[in-house]
């Protein structure tokens, strides 16, 4: 693993705010993926996951492979064939999943 790679947190980033909007611990998460929680510690310090882990992740939060897959850095988007893919209508989230981005935002003023 390069310096940028364990450097890059935007996977660790991704899953956790997945988990947030999901209201999923990592508990949760483990026990669906049948990961233990080394795994996502590993992640936490910059590794990146597998195609297979990944595929597995996509399952556990019932997304696409492909943007998962290109959350992870696997694919890009243009090989993905993901185009469109934005941030979603404020007004189309639940309570819940608008609190996470708030409590995300407020976590990462105050870490600056």
């Amino acid at each position: 693993m390069t310096k940028a790679e364990s450097a890059d947190s935007s996977w660790s980033d991704f899953v956790q705010r997945h988990m947030d909007d999901r209201g999923m611990s990592t508990s949760d998460l483990t026990e669906k993926t049948g990961f233990d929680r080394s795994r996502l510690t590993a992640w936490r310090k910059g590794e990146r996951p597998t195609l297979d882990t990944a595929r597995v992740v996509a399952k556990a939060f019932d997304m696409s492979p492909l943007e998962v897959m290109v959350a992870a850095k696997l694919l890009t988007a243009e090989e993905a064939g993901l185009r469109g893919v934005s941030t979603p209508d404020p007004g189309a989230l639940t309570d819940h999943q608008l609190l996470a981005e708030l409590g995300r935002r407020l976590k990462r003023t105050a870490e600056s």
